[in-house]
């Protein structure tokens, strides 16, 4: 009998600590971990925004962050924006200071092709880029650079047309400051042209618009464009997009 309760009292301790090592200690945390890189992108984003008036980026906008190596008080914030179908008569209501100058640039190029009349070298004069009530903090952001351009014709307007439109009617375009050391900012050739006229890529020859955007509230821009026809569709309904690099540094 006492053999049998020796046998007994075994199994039920051998089945209580096998149960016992099976079970694991869970642990909720109260928040959620985040790594050195999380932290320093979060703080990094943080002061970009802070830059531009403390304004979200829109659903316009694709940003990344990208550091500097050869020094890490500097980052850059790679900003894609986007305007589809875009109206040059329309007065935007952008928060963000950086897209509001990437919306600016956009449309010039379309109220410049707007001038279009005639197979000839086109004379249009100096135009004005309002870029008014920009809210940046120039302690921070330390360079601005264009670092592409590019239009296209919208695709459904071109699908409408059946496909008649494109930009083969421009030969060459250049736009320039009106003045300064390295005067032209963006160029294009038609004979660089690799999407079958249907868009214009633009060569970034200057592309850092710091000093332009510091110094004034308009920048006096000067065109130079020379067509081989007028557009084979009468509207000029384009998609846009700049690619824009802001060097900012690091308040601390």
């Amino acid at each position: 009998m006492k053999n049998s309760f020796k046998i007994f009292l075994f199994a039920v301790v051998a089945a209580f600590s096998s149960s016992c090592l099976k079970q694991t200690e869970s642990i909720t945390p109260l928040a959620e971990v985040r790594t050195l890189a999380q932290l320093q992108r979060e703080s990094m984003m943080n002061t970009a925004l802070l830059a531009a008036g403390n304004n979200e980026l829109s659903k316009d906008a694709k940003a990344s962050l990208e550091t500097n190596i050869e020094d890490p008080s500097i980052f850059y914030l790679n900003l894609k924006y986007n305007i589809i179908n875009m109206d040059v008569y329309e007065t935007a209501s952008i928060a963000n200071s950086f897209e509001q100058i990437g919306n600016s640039f956009l449309k010039i190029f379309a109220k410049i092709f707007l001038k279009l009349t005639g197979s000839r070298t086109v004379n249009i004069g100096n135009i004005d880029l309002p870029i008014s009530d920009l809210n940046l903090d120039f302690n921070i952001v330390k360079s601005l650079k264009i670092r592409r351009i590019y239009v296209e014709y919208n695709k459904d307007y071109d699908a409408s047309t059946g496909n008649k439109a494109n930009f083969s009617f421009i030969n060459t375009f250049n736009l320039s400051r009106v003045s300064g050391a390295n005067p032209l900012l963006v160029s294009y050739k038609k004979t660089k042209n690799t999407c079958l006229q249907k868009c214009l890529n633009f060569d970034i020859i200057e592309g850092n618009i710091l000093d332009l955007v510091k110094s004034s509230s308009t920048i006096d821009l000067k065109p130079s464009l020379t067509i081989g026809g007028l557009p084979a569709v009468t509207e000029l309904k384009i998609d846009g997009q700049i690619d824009l690099q802001i060097g900012l540094k690091l308040p601390f």
